[in-house]
């Protein structure tokens, strides 16, 4: 009986002790600090201009029209060299929104505590419930609007330090300069043409 009782009394002590482990580690991964990021779209310009073309003018796109319908966000973490996490989406359904050269806020997101190396945004057609193109472009190129339903992910490179309250700014010239060109002739899509190039944090 008495070793009944001590193998027990044994077992006990090992459950408890389990139960207590695992409950702390449960504590760390819920106390990872998060903090909330303001998220924004830099202003651009649509053409470059030279003193020289007051002599020898030249023919610029422009864009009249650019809308993107955001549907998710990530935040990218280098775990090791050539190695970038991809557990980390964030919604971020803002809907359709015109990507003005004044700049554009995309509101507050919080984020856990970390360093990033990668933002991604994916466009797609079904944002806030609201059926749209993923991509709508207006420029004087081609004929008549260019626009698509394709998912499309931009990305944006650099490194960003969440360990506070932070803002993002987001340079989005290159994508700029992209949609600038797109004429729809060619053989490339609207989606490999956004998403060849990428942008960059500021």
């Amino acid at each position: 009986m008495k070793t009944a009782n001590l193998k027990r009394v044994v077992m006990l002590l090992i459950l408890s002790f389990t139960f207590v482990s695992c409950q702390q580690k449960e504590s760390n991964v819920a106390t990872t600090p998060s903090h909330p990021v303001a998220l924004s779209m830099s202003s651009y310009t649509v053409a470059k201009f030279s003193p020289l073309d007051i002599f020898v003018p030249k023919a610029y796109a422009a864009i009249t029209d650019l809308k993107f319908c955001f549907k998710r966000l990530r935040f990218k973490k280098e775990l090791a060299p050539g190695q970038i996490d991809t557990n980390d989406n964030v919604d971020l359904e803002l809907g359709e929104q015109v990507i003005s050269s004044a700049g554009l806020d995309l509101g507050s997101v919080s984020v856990p505590a970390d360093t990033y190396v990668r933002i991604e945004f994916d466009l797609e057609r079904d944002c806030m419930g609201t059926a749209a193109n993923s991509v709508t472009l207006v420029n004087d190129l081609g004929v008549g609007n260019h626009s698509t339903t394709d998912k499309i992910t931009i990305k944006f490179e650099g490194t960003f330090i969440v360990d506070g309250a932070e803002s993002l700014v987001l340079d989005v010239q290159s994508i700029i300069d992209a949609a600038n060109a797109y004429d729809g002739q060619g053989v490339q899509s609207l989606k490999e043409a956004m998403e060849a190039v990428g942008g960059t944090i500021l």
